[in-house]
Formats: C-alpha cells, structure tokens, sequence
C-alpha cells in the first residue's frame, strides 16, 4: 500500500481513493463475470450486454467494499478516532484507522460494524429478489451482490489477523486479558496459522484442478501472513 493511490473524493471527511491493483481485479472481475456468471444465468443476451452488466457488477461490488469499510470508519469516528482515508485495492478495501481504540469494547464494535455492514446488505439484497423477478439484468445484479455480501461478510469473520474476525478475537482477548499489546500478539500468531492454513488450501484446490481459483488462495494466504508477521516484528520493535 506504498503507491499514493488515486483519490476519488471524501465521504464525511474522509479521503477516499483506488490503488493501482483495483483497476487490474475491477477488469478481472468484470471479464469473469461477462464471461462466465451472466451466460450462465442468461444465454440469450446479446454480447455487449453481458460486458454492460459485468462492469456494472464489478462496480456494485466495490461501492459495497466501499460501505462495508464505511461502517468501520463511522464507529471509529463515534469514538472520536480519526480515520486517514479509505482505499480499494486488489484484495477490497481499508481503512486506515489512526490509533488505538480506547477499550476492547470500542476495539470489537469498530471491527464487528463491517461485517454487519456486508450482512445487512446482503438480506436486503435477498428480500428485494422477488421485486425485480420481471427484470432479469436486475435481477441477476442484486442476486450476485446478495450473495457476494453475505460470503464477504462470513469471510471477514474468519479469526485471523487482520481480517475483521482476527480484530473481533483480538478485542475479546483484550477484554479477558485486560492487556491490548498481548492481545495483538495472540491474534497475530493466529492470524499467522489461518494464513498456512489458506495456503495449503489453495494447494489442494490447485491439485483438484482450479488453477486459478488455488492460485488466488495461496497469494490471499501470503498476503495475510505477510501482514501478520509485520505486526509481529513492529510489536518486538516497540518492546525493545
């Protein structure tokens, strides 16, 4: 997250932005999705039109990454945290919260409001699916962003450090330990372990068949033990 990244605007005085990555996964994924999911779903489309609805989709999906860091960022700011900026990159999105929150209390709330965020959209998407039966592109969008919040949200919990989970575990190990600094360390390590074990994962889904989709899990899994060892080592560094 060297790169300065593109700035868009600011949403309740918060600076938000895209890093270079985003473009190269906002055309992925709109390739896959005109390629694979809408096909699928609608044979009869014209051509134009599945890449129309892919680009589409693509930016739904983000402007949801979009909300989803918005509902970290606003109970941070309820805190009286200040929060830098927001920035969509390859993997999602970030807020760069500056500082510690002033209790595990605090800390689980700021790291639980994303995943509500994903979840909250996701069962509005679901309920709306019977409004848009007569509109099939419609309803081919808010069906793929249904589903795609309620994994993001699911995902988010997982234990690992930093995904929203590691933070969630980070905050209850604070408030049984009453230590923030033991806290970090505990979830680090486990964000270490969920890191392998996302790699052996991508492993095996590579020796199944699915190249790509076991590629993307080995270089999700590096990403997260990279940033759970750096974690590690600034909390040695601040020790010494």
């Amino acid at each position: 997250m060297a790169r300065k990244p593109y700035w868009l605007g600011s949403i309740l005085g918060i600076p938000v932005g895209l890093d270079s990555s985003w473009f190269l996964v906002f055309c992925l994924l709109t390739w896959m999705l005109a390629d694979n999911y809408y096909p699928a779903e609608f044979s009869n489309w014209p051509p134009v039109l599945y890449w129309i609805m892919g680009a589409a989709t693509a930016l739904s999906y983000f402007a949801c990454i979009l909300l989803h860091e918005m509902g970290h960022s606003v109970v941070a700011l309820w805190y009286r945290i200040r929060v830098n900026n927001i920035t969509l990159f390859m993997f999602g999105g970030v807020a760069q919260i500056e500082g510690e929150a002033p209790s595990a209390f605090a800390e689980f709330l700021i790291a639980i409001a994303g995943p509500l965020v994903s979840f909250i959209l996701a069962f509005a998407g679901y309920s709306l699916l019977p409004v848009f039966s007569d509109n099939p592109p419609l309803l081919a969008l808010i069906k793929y962003l249904a589903y795609i919040n309620l994994a993001l949200g699911l995902f988010n919990l997982v234990p690992g450090y930093p995904l929203d989970g590691g933070r969630i575990f980070r905050a209850i190990v604070w408030g049984i330990t009453g230590n923030a600094r033991r806290a970090t360390f505990i979830a680090a390590r486990v964000g270490q372990v969920f890191a392998y074990i996302f790699i052996l994962f991508g492993i095996r889904e590579m020796f199944s068949g699915d190249l790509g989709g076991g590629l993307w899990t080995i270089f999700l899994g590096w990403f997260l033990k990279k940033i759970a060892t750096t974690q590690l080592r600034q909390l040695a560094d601040s020790g010494r």
